[in-house]
């Protein structure tokens, strides 16, 4: 299928893109490869994390809320971990038997602390004695690091305007502050028993060691993500971002001295470990997204883009398609968030090669902007960005006269107009009292005409109904909202309900663990359109009649999809390719030193 296969060749790819670089010294080290970890899609994820245990002989990689634990030189893996939430760090403790791994629940109402065992598969919470009134708590502690003896941990805590590096007892006792500045992260024990970290400041971020040093360890390189230190101690090894903001791994001594780059990938190379023997892990980013369509009930997909595009839409005559844009460097942009490389664009819907880039280019701001959609009659635009606020605002079609509609928003999802050209209905979260957060459902009167607000934002009040709703669609004219909700990972379901509000109707069930997958409808109402895991393990595109019935397959090509829209025509669907991979490579690097 021309054009749709992206991540077969990922590795390949990626050797291509390792050539030999010489801006300092030396040849770089040959590469290893070791293991791909695949992330569920491109919308509200991080990359797997990774990295080798103390003594070298274990790999613990993430995947689909699982860790799986191999040994380092190959062999049979095994997971464990519930798969049911989201982890964003690991690291393991200095017995090479236990692994350390941070989970937010499904609700975002805390982050713990969990330890699983290697050897037995066990999983238990750390510090379970802790006293709860203990400063800092435990869920509030980020990024912990163990020291080599295994008798402190480091661990950071953030709060409004500022952050502190902690270290506590291996017990979790006797916190005392390290450091404290506007922004620290990624703290690390050197050999020495000193600890090391990233600081941020008038927009620079350096590595300082020891955390507390008023003055960086070096001031000719930024340095970005996790990082780590030689066996003995004698080199330091940090991501920089190159060309593109994207990053490469190098080294240097502790002492001083010239720098040595490691590697040289086209995406993010990053999160050093390293092992007792001097090997070193690490992962690099394949992350690719384009577009694609298929005839509404099935057949062969056409690749529309080529080049990194996502969340499409479709104009009211079909001819066009918007999409968002940008290059997404995800440690660089993670710390610059939501001030982000991600723009609004659009391409004619009929080509016979992929398009290269935006025929036009609607706006580009400093900010993530995503999920545009136009008026019935063409001449609004409504779409999501971050640039003042979390919002939906509302600009003429030509990308004049930007400006908000909703107020209060968090992680608001992206727009849609009704078709009778009466409301706009977006999805954002609030958070209860005690900290759990829930996704609902708010409509605004927009007149299509003059662009001026006719209702304000209305919360749209679902009766007995506790899931998160993801994203939101209309089912018919103007009286009736489709929406796709989440209970927990791989348990979702769409729904109906009157614009109005009331008893939310369910009318189909499925077990995608792609969270925010995106839903379409046919403009003639009848059917709706999903992802799902297919029974080859890619995530597909289905339809199912509105009001339930048997669901149908309609792309079966072996990569993974998300954001389906129907075309205004009905004869085709538009969506998402996306590959998101981490893959873990090991070299040997401390043989370049002079």
């Amino acid at each position: 299928m021309r054009g749709i296969l992206v991540s077969g060749c990922a590795v390949l790819l990626l050797l291509a893109a390792c050539g030999p670089d010489r801006p300092e010294q030396g040849t770089l080290p040959p590469l290893h490869y070791l293991a791909t970890a695949d992330q569920a899609g491109p919308v509200a994820y991080r990359d797997p994390v990774g990295a080798i245990s103390p003594d070298g002989n274990w790999l613990a990689t993430l995947e689909r809320g699982q860790v799986r634990i191999a040994p380092a030189a190959g062999g049979a893996a095994q997971r464990v971990g519930p798969g049911t939430a989201s982890i964003r760090y690991l690291a393991w403790l200095p017995d090479s038997r236990r692994v350390l791994v941070h989970e937010n629940v499904f609700d975002r109402s805390r982050q713990e602390w969990w330890i699983y065992d290697r050897a037995d598969g066990s999983r238990r919470p750390l510090w379970p004695d802790r006293p709860a009134d203990a400063s800092p708590s435990t869920g509030s502690l980020a990024q912990l690091s163990w020291s080599a003896d295994g008798s402190a941990v480091a661990g950071v805590t953030r709060e409004d305007g500022g952050s502190t590096v902690w270290v506590l007892d291996a017990d979790g006792r006797s916190a005392k502050a390290r450091a404290t500045a506007e922004r620290l992260s990624f703290p690390a024990w050197s050999p020495d028993g000193r600890i090391a970290c990233l600081v941020r400041a008038d927009d620079h971020q350096q590595l300082h060691l020891p955390c507390s040093a008023t003055e960086p360890l070096f001031d000719d390189q930024e340095a970005y993500g996790r990082i780590a230190f030689s066996p003995d101690g004698e080199w330091v090894i940090y991501g920089v971002p190159g060309e593109g903001g994207f990053l490469d791994l190098w080294m240097r001594r502790v002492s001083g001295g010239r720098r040595t780059r490691l590697t040289r990938f086209a995406r993010d190379a990053y999160s050093p470990s390293v092992g007792a023997g001097g090997e070193l892990v690490f992962k690099s980013q394949d992350y690719r997204v384009f577009l694609a369509t298929v005839p509404a009930d099935g057949g062969r997909p056409e690749p529309l883009t080529a080049f990194q595009s996502e969340t499409p839409t479709w104009s009211p005559d079909g001819s066009e398609i918007a999409f968002t844009f940008g290059s997404w460097r995800h440690v660089t942009d993670d710390i610059h968030y939501p001030d982000i490389a991600q723009h609004l664009g659009t391409v004619t819907a009929s080509v016979e090669t992929p398009h290269r880039e935006p025929q036009r280019v609607v706006r580009q701001s400093y900010s993530e902007d995503q999920g545009m959609q136009w008026s019935p009659n063409g001449r609004w635009i409504v779409f999501h960005t971050h640039e003042e606020s979390d919002d939906i605002w509302l600009m003429a079609a030509d990308g004049t006269g930007a400006h908000q509609i909703s107020e209060d928003g968090h992680e608001t999802g992206w727009a849609r107009w009704s078709p009778d050209s009466r409301f706009v209905v977006f999805t954002s979260y609030r958070r209860d009292e005690a900290g759990a957060r829930h996704g609902g459902l708010y409509v605004i009167g927009v007149d299509q005409e003059t662009g001026e607000i006719t209702e304000p934002q209305q919360q749209v009040p679902l009766e007995g109904f506790s899931e998160d709703v993801i994203q939101a669609e209309w089912a018919d004219a103007g009286e009736t909202l489709l929406f796709e909700s989440a209970a927990a990972v791989g348990q979702k379901s769409l729904w109906t309900v009157p614009r109005t509000g009331g008893a939310p109707t369910r009318f189909h069930e499925f077990g995608s663990d792609q969270i925010h997958s995106g839903i379409g409808v046919s403009p003639d109402s009848a059917w709706a359109a999903y992802i799902d895991r297919a029974d080859d393990g890619f995530f597909q595109v289905f339809r199912v009649p509105l009001g339930g019935g048997e669901a149908e397959q309609i792309t079966a090509d072996p990569t993974h999809k998300t954001q389906p829209a129907w075309s205004p025509l009905g004869d085709r669907i538009v969506f998402t390719v996306f590959s998101y991979r981490a893959h873990f490579w090991r070299i040997h690097p401390f043989s370049l030193r002079r």
